[in-house]
């Protein structure tokens, strides 16, 4: 199975023109779409289709689209919809492991050996932080922090890796995260992902 978290794609002409965005349900090998624009009337067309998977990134596709009304509308907002039969993989754009994001992120710190201080977090992946703080921080510092990623707010440990002066008197530390749970390790890798997807949507070369 080609997909295996996602629920939104941006639909393209063979040329690289896109033509609408769609969300996406997918179960086992069937694939449908529901298409936002309502100017697509039923037919078959062969695209190019975007995928953007929480787990296996940004997925390019070449596939086969049989275009109906649907049943379901109003009571689902799109008048549209579509089969979609996945014909072949072209590319995929940064599996969600690999994926950093910059971001900047304003949250308390904590250590049992330089108390409460504040920080800036300037890069994120699922590996861990790149943190700019005033505070200066031996090597191996384990630290902590609080953040909603998510829905939830959860606790997280980091250990400061490196150091690098950043000017004006802050110094920036890259860290690894330290014993998540599968959900914090979700929930920021959700995060990462969607802030990802925000920046190849607006800039998607299709």
């Amino acid at each position: 199975m080609v997909l295996k978290r996602c629920n939104k794609c941006i639909i393209y002409t063979t040329k690289g023109e896109k033509l609408t965005e769609a969300r996406v349900t997918h179960y086992g090998e069937t694939v449908v779409l529901y298409l936002k624009e309502t100017n697509i009337k039923e037919a078959k067309l062969r695209v190019k289709i975007n995928f953007y998977d929480e787990q296996a990134g940004v997925i390019r596709t070449m596939c086969r689209l049989v275009v109906r009304r649907n049943p379901n509308y109003p009571k689902t907002p799109e008048m549209m919809m579509a089969d979609c039969d996945i014909q072949g993989v072209t590319d995929v754009v940064q599996r969600q492991k690999d994926i950093r994001v910059r971001v900047h992120i304003e949250t308390p710190f904590f250590s049992p050996k330089y108390g409460s201080f504040y920080g800036t977090i300037n890069n994120l992946s699922a590996g861990g932080i790149y943190l700019v703080t005033r505070q200066v921080l031996e090597p191996d510092s384990v630290i902590s922090f609080d953040y909603r990623f998510r829905s939830l707010m959860r606790h997280f440990d980091v250990m400061a890796l490196r150091a690098k002066p950043e000017g004006d008197g802050k110094f920036g530390y890259g860290c690894c995260f330290l014993n998540l749970t599968d959900g914090a390790d979700a929930a920021i890798r959700s995060y990462v992902f969607k802030q990802q997807q925000k920046q190849l949507v607006v800039d998607d070369p299709g």
